[in-house]
């Protein structure tokens, strides 16, 4: 029950109450006085009429008497007149019966009157004509209460209404920062931190504000703190001081994260050495191989530069390394091109004079093993030493028969949707109790040979043709009309960047949602950090339509190297990070910044869900840190849907 309903109750009460009391006092004071104010009217009118009749000639005739008596009967207040003689004989009478209609039988039987009579001696000088008797009857003083009553009842009842509509107003301006407080409490549940900047005037009011307030300002500096805390544990543990790109842990993460998951990247690895760099340091010191690397981190940065695909790291002390997922045919070409402006740089440059860089190029394929990678492109360097500087040596692993140049890549695209080549594999992720938790859908087509092209060889292909959305729809399509679909366990799809910068989508997006809500599909719908990051607007616009259903929203590959800022404004059920990311930030040295994590997506009620999980030990080492769900193909391989 609300405060209103309850004060309105009281009030209620009260009312009544004091109606009560005051009514049947002035009920019972009203009758009393209406009971003597017949008596004396009766006894009055009988003296008054008895004198009449007695200043009559011989007490008059029966005509005379009819005259007097309806005179007196016509007023409407008497029942009964009559003259009786000494002998006891009724010389003359007149009755009437007096209907109340207008009053209700409980209003009498509550206040009971009776009918009063009077009574006079006729004298005719000395001598006695004989008694006069009159009866007044009680009903228009019934008449006269019940009305004074009714009007009592409708003063109070305006005034109760009155005193309501007041008593709402008052509440609505006084309980005003009330609202605020339960606004502030709704608002922390979905992640945010509003303070109330108006002060209410009530002192009790005042302080309740006052400690929402304070706890709203503790919980955001908590969020803050472990965000800044979270933040340098990332640049220690994922960046290279000298340059501030990514170092060799945080490529051999993300090599790690596209080589195991499914919708990692497909593309290729490029190394770029600098020849002889240890013989550079020797001669010319630390300053000047200092600065050797510094312009080759920023020649790479430009290129690189929020460019999601393509992450760039200093790999060792001689070496930059760079995934990308352009084909290798763009990669060389850009390559040579950073060698000729990196040779017309150090021209100017007279202690770098002779510096020589090599490169190795080597294909990534999903499933691949991350050490014969790394052996493969150390086997490209040293080739590409024995053939001199500034060379590029390629070692090539895929199998897949891939379209070349942009015209093939649009038309076979084009042909795989008219064809409708493209289809669903699912790969679960569970709990510690072995349960399915979701099951994360892939997009797979199938070329002209028969072999299966995964999502990460196609997709940034087509997101740079303009054709991801489209993509997205058929994957919107198999979904909904797909009957071999497990339903009872939620199916986890991924979004596009161009399904957040677009608004082609979302009619059948809204539809899926519906849809999938009547049939009794639950669906967990995310995207990468970097995209969400990229659109923040259409991002808390997704997020409410996908609650409004009662799905999901999380956030894939979550890179705490960004702003988590955006945790707050999402409503996010889940985020997913890489199993190894988790496992380094455990260690001793970086165990705080795990705990930071922690607190963070405990406070905000987000669900970590581990992926790329890839061996027993890393399943066992994160179960230890309280990871409750997690996903890779250690625990099960993709399967066609």
């Amino acid at each position: 029950m609300t405060l209103f309903k309850q004060i309105a109750l009281l009030v209620s009460t009260v009312f009544l109450i004091l109606l009560l009391i005051i009514v049947m006092s002035d009920l019972s004071r009203t009758g009393n006085f209406q009971q003597g104010q017949l008596r004396t009217t009766a006894q009055d009118m009988a003296t008054t009429l008895g004198i009449a009749i007695s200043n009559l000639p011989e007490g008059g005739d029966q005509a005379t008497l009819e005259v007097l008596f309806n005179a007196v009967f016509d007023s409407g207040y008497y029942t009964r007149i009559e003259l009786v003689g000494v002998d006891g004989q009724v010389i003359h009478q007149k009755s009437q019966a007096l209907d109340l209609e207008a009053v209700p039988d409980w209003f009498i039987g509550l206040v009971p009157l009776e009918s009063a009579s009077g009574s006079t001696q006729v004298m005719k000088g000395w001598t006695q004509l004989g008694q006069l008797n009159l009866e007044v009857h009680p009903g228009f003083a019934y008449s006269s209460m019940y009305q004074s009553l009714v009007s009592a009842l409708l003063w109070f009842a305006l005034l109760f209404v009155i005193s309501m509509v007041v008593l709402w107003l008052v509440l609505r301006y006084v309980l005003a920062p009330l609202q605020r407080v339960k606004e502030q409490a709704d608002a922390i549940h979905n992640n945010q931190f509003v303070q109330q900047k108006k002060m209410p005037a009530t002192l009790e009011l005042k302080r309740v504000v006052e400690a929402m307030n304070l706890m709203v300002s503790k919980v955001q500096g908590i969020f803050d703190d472990q965000e800044k805390t979270l933040g340098r544990y990332q640049q220690l543990l994922y960046h290279d001081k000298l340059t501030g790109l990514g170092n060799r842990r945080y490529l051999l993460d993300q090599l790690q994260q596209s080589m195991s998951e499914e919708s990692g990247l497909h593309g290729c690895m490029a190394i770029i050495k600098i020849v002889d760099f240890d013989q550079l340091r020797d001669r010319h010191g630390y300053e000047v191989s200092d600065n050797l690397i510094r312009i080759l981190a920023d020649m790479l940065r430009q290129r690189h530069a929020g460019q999601e695909a393509e992450r760039v790291s200093r790999f060792n002390e001689d070496e930059f390394a760079f995934l990308s997922a352009t084909e290798e045919s763009e990669v060389n070409a850009y390559i040579r091109e950073l060698f000729d402006n990196f040779q017309q740089l150090i021209q100017r440059e007279t202690d770098l004079a002779g510096v020589q860089l090599l490169a190795g190029i080597c294909d990534l394929e999903a499933g691949g093993e991350i050490g014969n990678i790394l052996s493969g492109i150390d086997y490209c360097l040293s080739q590409a030493n024995t053939r001199g500087p500034f060379s590029i040596e390629r070692q090539l692993s895929t199998n897949l028969e891939l379209p070349q140049g942009k015209m093939q890549w649009r038309g076979w695209l084009e042909s795989v949707l008219e064809s409708r080549q493209l289809f669903l594999v699912g790969q679960l992720a569970i709990s510690n109790d072995r349960l399915p938790m979701q099951r994360e859908l892939f997009i797979r087509a199938r070329n002209q040979q028969g072999q299966v092209v995964p999502a990460s060889a196609f997709m940034p292909m087509a997101s740079s043709l303009g054709m991801a959305l489209d993509i997205d729809r058929e994957v919107f399509r198999l979904v909904a009309s797909n009957e071999e679909l497990d339903r009872s366990i939620p199916l986890a799809l991924n979004l596009s960047a161009s399904f957040f910068e677009l608004a082609e989508g979302q009619e059948e997006f809204e539809q899926l949602l519906d849809n999938c809500a009547q049939n009794g599909t639950r669906l967990c719908i995310e995207a990468s950090h970097h995209v969400l990051n990229q659109h923040p607007l259409m991002c808390s616009k997704i997020s409410d339509r996908v609650r409004r259903h009662q799905h999901q929203f999380g956030i894939d590959n979550l890179d705490l190297g960004q702003s988590l800022q955006l945790l707050q404004s999402g409503q996010f059920d889940y985020v997913k990070i890489n199993a190894i990311t988790l496992h380094e930030m455990s260690r001793n040295d970086m165990a705080a910044g795990f705990q930071a994590l922690r607190t963070i997506t405990d406070t905000l009620d987000i669900r970590i869900i581990a992926v790329a999980v890839d061996s027993q030990n890393v399943c066992d080492e994160l179960k230890s840190l309280g990871i409750d769900t997690m996903q890779g193909n250690f625990l099960g391989s993709p399967e066609a849907i």
